[in-house]
């Protein structure tokens, strides 16, 4: 009786410790993109010239990061919305503008960069979007954009920004 008393109490312990192994493990996964979180300025990368303001931030409890996006020099803005989903193992973005684009990308962090991306096909062609973003040792943050019309043959930089803390460009 005590040996097997001693069994069950000792498989309740090892899977308390898996599901809190487990638990780790994706409460890890959440904080991946967390480098990204603060208010930002968004400067052509390279350059002193402020292409636009940036608040990232934690909501819903840490499980999703959003971001607010202004122009500097034009009326365009957006949002997007940033998740690690445990389904698919993956992060997703879900992004929105004034312009009418709406991008969903997926991907991982990848020897420290986070890298999503997708493909969308249209009437005239197959559009291959990549985003990255990485953080950089001074504490900024490089962001760019790729997109690519021969499936990923070649690819052109449509956006490369560095995001610095505000106020300090």
């Amino acid at each position: 009786m005590i040996h097997k008393v001693f069994t069950i109490a000792l498989l309740l312990f090892v899977a308390g410790i898996s599901h809190a192994t487990a638990q780790d493990k994706l409460d890890h996964k959440y904080k991946e993109f967390d480098f990204w979180i603060g208010e930002w300025d968004v400067y052509k990368n390279g350059t002193d010239s402020i292409v636009g303001k940036s608040k990232i931030e934690s909501i819903v409890d840490g499980k999703v990061i959003k971001e607010t996006y202004h122009s500097t020099t034009s009326k365009y803005h957006g949002t997007s919305l940033n998740k690690y989903n445990p389904r698919t193992d993956q992060w997703e973005q879900f992004w929105v503008d004034n312009g009418g684009l709406t991008l969903h990308i997926k991907g991982n962090l990848e020897n420290g960069k986070m890298i999503l991306q997708n493909e969308v096909i249209t009437k005239e062609e197959i559009l291959s979007n990549k985003i990255k973003w990485q953080k950089n040792e001074d504490g900024t943050v490089r962001q760019t954009w790729y997109q690519s019309k021969d499936q990923g043959k070649t690819w052109t930089a449509v956006f490369d920004g560095q995001y610095k803390t505000r106020g300090n460009g």
